[in-house]
């Protein structure tokens, strides 16, 4: 059985109530984990929709991913009937066959019946690691801790569409690109010293025997490779490239760090110990580097490291996101100063947006005009070198 996040109260050995959270395969494991700890168990709390029966028989899924639009109107829909107190499983059996897109189809009908046998809504997705990406199902997973599972669904749609909106428009630097390599692969054999005699026959040869199949096969290639790029197993390897790309990079940092900031709040605000909380945060980083930086910090907190050094330690966040983070903690605004920090970083994030968008755009266009001027060149020599060879004989 899949693991959950359990909510717990307990007892030490003065009297003293504690509460906190605990990722384990069933409410026993819990308990025996508490109880050798020390801890007096007063309650154990499950997660939604959470049943000791054992989850069905785990699906695989096509190796293919879904769109950033079929993303966002998948989980845009889901949370709409969550908030309106419709349970996981009703949700899911509703949604499911409206759903235009067939692998979202499959996927929710699946995942119907593995909430229909108990397993929460975490739980189900994990079987579809080509479809949901770790930081997805570990903030489904927080929002079914905290109990605003309605609220992490929105954010996962609102990331959706970000996306989404982040490559609107890139159609027209991709057509323009796509455009100068067919051209230049039907300039190509124009070239004198490969097609010198001005062969018709040869010329088309030389296009679609050639080229254009080239061509064909390069943008197939790129395809692939970006394909491949983003699968699950090369998540370490794509993110630490990223973070190496000055501007992207730059991206791809503030959102981690913005979301790590937006569950830690909501968590924290929840009642979780701060412990817990950050581990619940640290999970939802897009950037599995950044996540597993933060996660370290969680070894520094068992030892009994304050909240706001576990921020310092991690060298990640800004000085006055580190002081804000103190205060808070001893004026007892830790919410509060959470918000402040949240806003902070969801404005940097704004920043890093368009700079990526303009750079984006910038270098696909300075692609095209490389291209182009390639293109112009063989055509301008190709010209020059007609006209001379054509004359070259006038002069006895």
């Amino acid at each position: 059985m899949p693991n959950a996040m359990f909510r717990y109260e307990v007892s030490d050995s003065t009297g003293r109530v504690l509460q906190g959270a605990m990722s384990a395969p069933d409410d026993q494991t819990v308990k025996r984990r508490l109880e050798a700890q020390g801890f007096t168990v007063v309650q154990i709390i499950p997660p939604p929709g959470y049943s000791s029966r054992p989850a069905p028989n785990r699906r695989r899924m096509p190796a293919r991913r879904i769109g950033p639009a079929d993303r966002a109107l998948f989980f845009r829909q889901l949370a709409s009937l969550i908030r309106a107190g419709v349970s996981p499983f009703a949700a899911l059996s509703d949604l499911g066959p409206r759903l235009q897109n067939p692998i979202m189809r499959e996927a929710a009908a699946t995942m119907c019946s593995h909430a229909d046998a108990g397993a929460t809504l975490s739980a189900a997705m994990e079987q579809y690691p080509n479809l949901f990406e770790p930081h997805v199902i570990a903030t489904v997973r927080a929002g079914e801790t905290g109990g605003f599972l309605e609220i992490a669904l929105d954010e996962i749609a609102l990331e959706a569409e970000e996306e989404l909106a982040f490559y609107k428009g890139t159609w027209l630097p991709k057509a323009l690109v796509l455009q100068e390599v067919f051209a230049l692969a039907l300039v190509q054999p124009l070239f004198p010293t490969l097609f010198p005699n001005n062969e018709p026959l040869r010329y088309l040869g030389l296009v679609f025997l050639r080229n254009v199949p080239i061509a064909v096969a390069v943008v197939l290639l790129v395809r692939w490779l970006w394909r491949r790029l983003h699968a699950p197993d090369q998540a370490g390897r794509r993110d630490r490239w990223t973070l190496s790309i000055p501007v992207f990079g730059d991206l791809s940092r503030e959102r981690s760090l913005a979301a790590f900031i937006r569950m830690l709040r909501r968590l924290y605000a929840a009642g979780l110990m701060p412990i817990n909380a950050w581990e619940g945060a640290a999970s939802v980083v897009p950037n599995s580097l950044l996540r597993a930086r933060l996660a370290d910090a969680r070894a520094m907190m068992q030892q009994g490291v304050p909240l706001h050094e576990a921020f310092r330690a991690t060298g990640l966040f800004a000085s006055e996101a580190e002081q804000l983070i103190a205060t808070g903690m001893v004026s007892g605004e830790i919410v509060e100063m959470l918000d402040r920090v949240a806003e902070y970083y969801q404005n940097n994030v704004q920043r890093a947006l368009d700079a990526s968008r303009f750079w984006m755009y910038r270098l696909a266009f300075s692609l095209f005009l490389a291209i182009t001027g390639a293109v112009v060149i063989i055509m301008a020599k190709t010209y020059f070198d007609a006209v001379f060879n054509f004359t070259k004989d006038w002069v006895p």
